[in-house]
């Protein structure tokens, strides 16, 4: 007979700033998506005057995603054996430029398709974040040092 067995703990990442950064910004990026979406259907459906808070939510949205790279640096910085953040938010801000510059040449099927794969990859990088267990490791500090040390472990 086969016993269920518990999935294992995940394993706590040092520093709740950066976790907590990282959930923020890139909660903040996906809900700019869903504004950039909106705002491409109604110039798509006619609307002009769209353009340019299109426009402008495009770089508000580089700098988010911008802001993601430097929160997933800290985390990084602080656990070095995560290494999903970084490479996921790298990928994410070079994806973004070449989503600027296909909206800049006018290249209207390729701009919308990384555009809703812009979304996807948000979404997937919130839902990720939101997996980190943050959780805290002694620093050496006013009191712990001088502190005499425990017993050696077997």
């Amino acid at each position: 007979m086969h016993t269920p067995t518990a999935a294992p703990a995940a394993r706590a990442v040092d520093g709740r700033g950066p976790v907590t950064l990282l959930r923020t910004v890139a909660a903040l990026a996906c809900l700019e998506t869903l504004v950039q979406g909106l705002l491409a259907g109604m110039l798509l459906n006619g609307d002009v005057s769209s353009i340019d808070p299109h426009g402008f939510n495009a770089y508000v949205f580089e700098l988010l995603v911008f802001l993601q790279v430097v929160a997933a640096v800290l985390l990084w910085r602080r656990n070095r054996w995560l290494t999903w953040p970084l490479k996921a938010t790298v990928g994410i801000l070079l994806a973004t430029f070449t989503q600027t510059a296909l909206g800049l040449q006018g290249s209207l099927a390729a701009h919308v398709t990384l555009g809703v794969a812009l979304c996807a990859m948000e979404t997937a990088l919130v839902l990720r974040a939101f997996t980190l267990r943050a959780g805290h490791s002694p620093r050496p500090g006013p009191s712990t040092q001088g502190a005499t040390p425990g017993p050696a472990g077997p």
